[in-house]
């Protein structure tokens, strides 16, 4: 088993000058080198992790990070190897071919994974071999690439960053718009990292394995760290804004201890929630229709906790499981938070989803509560501060017209409040 690290080259909507670039080669119809890199990045780590190794991406969204950064993910989890995937342009629109790229002060390892994925590439891409036309001999190719720059990287990580092709042709656009061309180069990607690591192993104790850089970041103690990676500037404290908005007097609160040993992803991953819900005769429908949803991050448990005050208390037992006929009202909410997730890097547990006429009364909840449609959801993560959960969540609503709502922030509970109503709502409580 191995420690490997992928980098979906560029990402976001803007460049960090004299850094990272948003995006650089473009197809004729349009497509994005940016998001190619990520779809078939994501497709390599899948890959990589069922093979056995320990795989993580940079990003898993459309997000741009410094170089350093990237490599910074690697360094700490003192990898194996790191692979940097991108599309290829020219001037002309008329070159073509595969090549693999090391850094001009590159080691001996970087060398050898380079060619490793090189050769696994060439027979799926049938592409001319670039590395060849560079130097025949030793079909090593240098060049100076931030990513790669050592020092950036633990010195026994091999580092190499791929072209697969020249995207800003109309053949090869289309080729990468066929999904299993691009399983093909993922399967290529895997298999040449694959056979690098397993001729080239690396004896040493071991960091731990961030997703992203973000997630490194909200691994450490200083919020200000976390602020910086999340490119959302000086976090600030608790303060009161819009303490008449709706939801603002809610008082249900998360349990005491949101993270158990154990807890994993999204969400909680394979959390067992409250043991009434297997006896639920909707189960099973739910089930599906959060299938349905197709999220990366959560199952459809997480969606039904009923919340810390149903479980003791004037409220205990008040709260029950929502109707099927609300159901639809979380899809967009739930989409949401998964991309809150994404983007933070760090595990989510949900506190309360939907809650029942006489239990949203019992915590005090406005009586026009999203939570009454099951259209809101109340969560805490477990790195970062709730005014960084809330800022993510604001820059995602103003970014997408489907996550228009309202977003509350609890200081002193540590959680935040999202919904989907289609009208803005902010708050916030010490």
């Amino acid at each position: 088993m191995a420690v490997i690290i992928i980098d979906p080259g560029h990402g976001g909507a803007t460049s960090i000058p004299r850094d990272s670039s948003w995006n650089n080669a473009v197809g004729p119809n349009g497509t994005l080198e940016k998001t190619l890199t990520l779809d078939i990045g994501t497709r390599v780590v899948r890959l990589l992790v069922a093979a056995g190794h320990r795989a993580n991406a940079t990003r898993t969204t459309d997000v741009n990070l410094r170089l350093v950064d990237r490599a910074a993910v690697a360094k700490r989890a003192k990898a194996d190897a790191f692979v940097s995937i991108h599309l290829n342009a020219s001037t002309g629109h008329n070159a073509q071919g595969t090549e693999t790229l090391v850094e001009l002060n590159h080691t001996s390892r970087s060398a050898r994974l380079s060619l490793a994925v090189q050769d696994a590439l060439l027979p799926v891409t049938g592409l001319k071999d670039r590395n060849k036309s560079h130097d025949p001999a030793t079909r090593i190719k240098p060049q100076a690439l931030g990513v790669l720059k050592l020092g950036t990287h633990d010195p026994n990580t091999a580092a190499c960053l791929v072209e697969i092709s020249f995207m800003d042709r109309a053949d090869e656009e289309a080729r990468l718009g066929v999904v299993a061309y691009r399983d093909a180069i993922a399967g290529a990607i895997a298999r040449g990292i694959t056979a690098f690591v397993a001729a080239n192993p690396v004896a040493r104790s071991r960091a731990p394995v961030f997703g992203d850089a973000i997630e490194v970041e909200t691994n450490t103690a200083n919020p200000a760290s976390i602020a910086r990676a999340l490119g959302l500037g000086k976090p600030v404290g608790p303060r009161n804004r819009d303490l008449t908005a709706p939801e603002a007097s809610e008082q249900d609160v998360p349990p005491a201890d949101p993270f158990p040993k154990g807890f994993l992803r999204g969400g909680m991953g394979g959390f067992a929630l409250a043991r009434s819900a297997d006896s639920w005769a909707d189960k099973a429908n739910f089930v599906t229709f959060i299938a349905g949803l197709s999220l990366q991050h959560f199952s459809a448990d997480e969606f039904l906790v009923l919340g810390g005050s149903n479980s003791a208390g004037a409220c205990q037992g008040l709260n029950t499981f929502p109707p099927r006929e609300l159901w639809p009202n979380l899809k967009n909410t739930a989409h949401m938070l998964d991309q809150i997730r994404s983007e933070l890097g760090a595990s989510i547990r949900i506190s309360n989803c939907y809650r029942t006429p006489d239990y949203n009364k019992c915590v005090k909840g406005k009586p026009d509560s999203a939570h009454l449609r099951f259209n809101a959801i109340d969560f805490t993560c477990q790195a970062g501060t709730p005014e960084i959960w809330r800022r993510v969540a604001a820059r995602l609503r103003d970014g997408n017209p489907k996550f228009m709502g309202g977003i509350g922030v609890y200081h002193s509970k540590n959680f935040v409040h999202i919904d989907t109503r289609g009208s803005q709502a902010d708050w916030s409580k010490a």
